[in-house]
């Protein structure tokens, strides 16, 4: 073959590809001067320089003659690949830890409870701690199956135009008596009721429900001062922000970042996929969610922003 063929043949080659005599590059394609970000034609290389400056390529070789020429395959795809298997597997290995201490707590409520030497008021303790332990397990196992369903893309959602001030008004007026037993006021401000956002019903209640839930519970266990629960709105030219503020334990600003982690639950009583689950499905819905706090005892503000429907 002509040399100059050659050449132009491993110029047009997408993959870097380098031809060395000893360790002189006597020949490099725009891919890999592209890919090593400098001119290479006459200096001199290491086969372990290439790989410290191109860690995502795997570089293979061959010999003609006296030359060994030197190709380099794209990795990082394999690399990502083996780190979500990773995290699936640290996943699905945290989720049967959790659901088997579940399991043994109920099955040691329940021998006690069977147990003859057992005292009757005793045994309606254990009876309710293990249905109190029971609700957290059925209440995990159909977090992680939603959480498996969105992971996969088999979590369908309806996007429409979605009335906020009636489905938010329903919600509060769901929690009202959650709230009052907890001793927690809750309010809500009220929206123009031909304001719609874009979204899909049964996520957006299904979010609004999880936040309010948690402004709730973390306000009742704060020990002193008031106890309240806000909900007000913003408007902006393409969507609208709902912000939840509450007054209760607040969060220590170093554990926001790991609030919508996998398994991250700030209250025993939680899954700890409640929120990774609201925030995959505010993406979902094309918005946003954020978390702040400025520290314990100064309550939390969760502000989820969506868009405007079409009038």
């Amino acid at each position: 073959m002509d040399i100059g063929i050659f050449r132009e043949v491993i110029q047009k080659m997408e993959i870097p590809c380098l031809i060395l005599e000893g360790n002189v590059v006597r020949f490099a394609n725009s891919s890999a001067e592209d890919t090593l970000k400098r001119k290479l034609l006459g200096e001199c290389i290491e086969e372990e320089i290439l790989q410290s400056r191109a860690p995502f390529l795997e570089w293979r070789s061959f010999e003609v003659d006296r030359y060994r020429v030197y190709l380099g395959f794209d990795v990082s795809e394999v690399y990502r690949l083996k780190g979500e298997l990773e995290k699936r597997k640290e996943f699905f290995a945290t989720a049967t830890h959790e659901i088997r201490s579940a399991t043994n707590s109920i099955l040691g409520y329940l021998a006690l409870y069977v147990d003859g030497e057992i005292k009757l008021a005793h045994k309606e303790e254990l009876a309710e701690k293990a249905y109190s332990v029971a609700l957290k397990l059925s209440a995990l196992v159909n977090d992680l199956l939603d959480y498996v369903r969105i992971e996969e893309g088999l979590r369908e959602l309806k996007l429409e135009p979605l009335k906020v001030n009636t489905l938010l008004h329903a919600i509060v007026e769901d929690l009202k008596g959650y709230a009052f037993r907890k001793n927690v006021e809750l309010n809500v401000s009220s929206v123009a009721e031909h304001l719609r956002i874009i979204g899909d019903k049964k996520a957006f209640c299904r979010v609004m429900r999880n936040v309010l839930d948690n402004a709730i519970k973390f306000t009742s266990m704060k020990e002193k001062g008031e106890k309240r629960v806000t909900v007000s709105f913003a408007e902006d030219e393409k969507g609208m922000s709902i912000r939840v503020e509450d007054t209760g334990i607040g969060i220590e600003p170093e554990k926001l970042s790991h609030l919508f982690k996998v398994f991250s639950s700030y209250s025993p009583e939680g899954t700890g996929l409640g929120l990774v689950i609201s925030k995959k499905l505010v993406e979902l819905m094309q918005g946003k969610i954020s978390i702040h706090s400025a520290g314990p005892d100064q309550g939390t503000t969760v502000e989820l922003w969506f868009r405007r429907a079409e009038k």
